[in-house]
């Protein structure tokens, strides 16, 4: 589609062309005029020259008579004169050819006789003189002449200059109005549109000029601007309102969050963050119900807006079911999302929507993100739950296996062989002391196993991390032994499973007791190490007397417990004593994955275990 070009009906630049023509033209006429005068003056000075020379020909010639023949040569003065036919035009425009031929006339017919036949001065001169006063007035006919033609361009010239100086007051005064208004004009309707001020117009004439054409582009860019900065003011307002809509979303997610993920109550939790759900959806009267098993009939409903607190709330601050709620709209359905994760449901959540009111993508989007929130926070509550009844099943089935296979196990052959002794008729043969003392030996290593047990079950960890406890179990031993234990510790920050520190523990304090009890050492060293491939390794080592071929199975319960604590952390325990040479023992596992697990033991000449 072709655009129609809009033509002004009044050009400036026309009109300026047009001035300037007119002041160049009077100026051109001015100038031709000044010239053509100038030109008629032309060959004055040379005539008025010319008849100088005539008078003062005359003079010479008065000056010799009587004039011989050989110079009558001279009495031809008009001859460089008549020879300059460019020098007589000016007589001619001057009106006084007549007169100077007249002039040349009586010369040649009335003078130059009377000077050839006269014999002296007196006799001539009167004649001469009167012809130098004729030259003379010739001369000052000439100079009024000249005179007058300068006046005359002297007159032309102010005339024309007051014609100039008419038409550049107009051109000036054409400019200012026409060109330099409305240029300032338009300068201040762009600098009041660079500060956002779109109420100026420019006033537009019925007969356009260039000018009238830019103001009606600058009126129609200026009420475009406007409307579309109006459409974006609208629009930053309506992304504003979103942006800040989605931030206090964001903002939500993150609290609901931490809140979700703390040790309150899952009921104070859970009605919190919904009645703060009210403020950025349009949904009322939140309710959960939690499944307390995989049959749905079994199951708790909280909901917040109650008259009073639940009568199974064992939380004297929570009053988390007491937040009263939104007014509720009197045409609604109630809506309701499953809070379930794959085919395991942990509850449902119920909600009033209005029916005139319909959920945007990101309100429907928070919803499920907040499901799925208190869906996991549901789902870790019940796996905590679960191990710690774990743990503490496994740690009883623990204590119930080493006080079957040590002190009940003990107690039971001491309870035969009192049985034995009862039948015994004599207590003071051979048999009956061998029996008693046999008795009392299995008595002292019960008690030295129960020792053992009751050190177990006391130890108690502080919050402070592995390396913590385990620097105070090397200052316990520091206070015990003749000497300081070396010490090496080489383990990045945390990187002992709170899973493992209590075994960990517990395999150094046995090493480190056995050093204590029996090694005779006088050096110890205790150090722990990470390799590239993260296999921890616990190198504890003396130089003692190592494992004597003399101490029996049963004195080394330690050592067995030590074993079965490595087993539990799927690693590798190598046990190597040579006689008076020491002991080295080294534990060697993988917190984030297991390694298969093995024993060696390797004691030459020395007990096995």
């Amino acid at each position: 589609m072709s655009k129609i070009k809009i033509r002004p009906t009044e050009s400036i630049i026309n009109r300026l062309t047009l001035l300037l023509f007119c002041l160049g033209a009077i100026a051109l006429v001015a100038l031709s005029f000044s010239i053509q005068i100038a030109n008629d003056t032309k060959g004055g000075a040379y005539m008025v020259n010319q008849l100088g020379l005539l008078r003062m020909k005359n003079y010479q010639l008065l000056s010799l008579i009587p004039l011989n023949k050989k110079e009558y040569d001279r009495l031809n003065i008009f001859i460089d004169i008549s020879s300059s036919q460019q020098h007589l035009m000016l007589l001619k425009r001057y009106g006084l050819i007549n007169e100077f031929n007249q002039l040349e006339a009586d010369w040649q017919i009335q003078l130059v006789p009377k000077i050839q036949h006269a014999k002296k001065i007196d006799d001539i001169k009167a004649e001469i003189e009167n012809y130098v006063v004729r030259i003379n007035h010739l001369v000052q006919k000439i100079d009024q002449k000249t005179e007058n033609k300068i006046y005359y361009i002297s007159q032309l010239q102010q005339f024309f200059i007051v014609i100039i100086i008419c038409f550049l007051i107009i051109q000036i005064y054409y400019l200012r109005y026409y060109l330099l208004a409305p240029w300032k004009k338009l300068i201040e309707m762009a600098e009041a549109i660079s500060n956002h001020d779109f109420s100026q117009r420019v006033n537009i004439k019925s007969k356009k000029n260039e000018f009238d054409l830019l103001g009606h582009a600058f009126n129609k860019m200026s009420a475009q601007i406007e409307s579309q900065y109006l459409l974006l003011e609208k629009q930053v307002a309506e992304k504003t309102d979103k942006l800040q809509q989605t931030n206090k979303m964001i903002s939500f997610q993150y609290q609901a969050t931490k809140k979700l993920y703390t040790s309150a109550p899952l009921c104070e939790r859970c009605l919190k963050i919904l009645r703060e759900l009210e403020e950025l959806v349009p949904l009322t009267q939140f309710q959960i119900r939690f499944y307390e098993s995989e049959d749905p009939k079994h199951y708790q409903q909280i909901s917040y807006n109650n008259e009073q607190k639940l009568p199974y709330c064992q939380n004297i601050k929570c009053n988390a079911c007491l937040i009263p709620s939104k007014t509720n709209s009197p045409n609604g359905v109630q809506r309701y999302w499953y809070l379930q994760e794959n085919e395991q449901k942990y509850g449902i959540l119920f909600a009033y929507q209005p029916t005139e009111i319909i959920l945007t993508d990101e309100q429907e989007n928070l919803i499920m993100g907040l499901i799925e929130q208190i869906t996991t926070a549901i789902k870790l509550d019940k796996q905590i739950e679960q191990q710690k009844q774990y743990l503490l099943m496994n740690e009883r089935s623990a204590m119930a296996r080493e006080l079957h296979d040590s002190i009940a196990q003990s107690l039971s052959c001491l309870k035969i062989h009192l049985s034995c002794l009862q039948i015994q008729s004599d207590l003071t043969s051979q048999n009956s002391i061998e029996l008693l003392a046999m008795m009392r030996k299995e008595v002292n290593i019960t008690y030295s196993q129960l020792r053992e047990l009751i050190t177990s079950f006391r130890l108690r960890l502080s919050q402070t991390g592995f390396y913590t406890n385990l620097m105070e179990l090397i200052e316990e031993f520091n206070e015990k032994l003749p000497f300081n234990i070396q010490f090496e510790y080489q383990l990045p920050l945390n990187i002992i499973n709170s899973k493992y520190t209590f075994h960990l523990l517990q395999i150094i304090r046995e090493a480190l007791n056995n050093i204590y009890k029996h090694a005779k050492a006088t050096q110890a060293i205790v150090s722990l190490k990470m390799d590239e491939d993260n296999i921890i390794t616990i190198h504890i080592e003396d130089n003692g007397i190592g494992l004597q071929n003399d101490i029996k199975q049963d004195n080394h319960y330690g050592l067995i417990i030590m074993r079965d604590r490595v087993e539990i952390l799927n690693g590798n325990l190598t046990i190597n004593s040579l006689p008076h040479k020491g002991t080295q023992i080294v534990v060697t596992f993988k917190a984030n994955k297991t390694i298969p697990f093995q024993i060696i033991e390797t004691i030459k000449n020395g007990a096995n275990i």
